[in-house]
């Protein structure tokens, strides 16, 4: 089965971020029988982020125990942090069940209300199980997620086709449209 979802900006944004649930650990069997308490909170997607994590202000709202730790490189070098088992349901309605999360300490935004400041991310751990693009046509960003992941993504055929149609001599021109009546492009 198929999950998508789809993040519009008004604007060029530079920090992609949607509201995310996070909750105990548990399995899909249990989310049919038991009522599963899910916390929401805002979330950065990070590409650069090879693992997902959240603030201890979100491992204490919800009960969490540590799980381990493990070493963490930011900008501010390697540190330690604790590690926990979280379950996050994203946007799609799709739920990633135990994620291996780190506690880190996420930069507040100075112009954000406490309520409205992120206290996860979302990384490459999620992000690499489906296909994630982004795009600023009209200088507005937009998000798409899916998963699972389905086909590849791949801007430079149609550029160079664009770009023979539009800028190419006629000779060009034929020469590719022959080869995409054969399907060679």
């Amino acid at each position: 089965m198929q999950h998508a979802f789809t993040s519009r900006y008004n604007r060029k944004t530079r920090v992609i971020f949607t509201e995310v649930g996070v909750c105990l650990p548990h399995k899909p069997e249990e989310a049919k029988t038991q009522k599963i308490d899910v916390n929401k909170y805002i979330a950065i997607w990070d590409t650069g982020a090879t693992h997902s994590a959240i603030t201890k202000k979100v491992a204490d709202a919800i009960g969490l125990q540590p799980t381990g730790v493990r070493d963490v490189r930011h900008a501010k070098g390697m540190s330690s942090a604790n590690t926990y088992l979280v379950n996050f349901i994203l946007p799609n309605g799709v739920m990633a069940y135990n994620v291996r999360v780190t506690e880190v300490d996420l930069i507040p935004d100075d112009k954000t209300t406490e309520d409205k400041q992120p206290q996860l991310l979302i990384g490459m751990d999620i992000i690499g199980e489906g296909d994630f693009a982004i795009t600023h046509f009209n200088g507005k960003t937009t998000v798409s997620f899916r998963m699972p992941s389905l086909e590849e993504i791949d801007f430079v055929p149609k550029a160079k086709e664009e770009n023979i149609m539009q800028g190419g001599n006629r000779k060009a021109r034929k020469r590719f449209e022959a080869m995409k009546r054969k399907g060679l492009v």
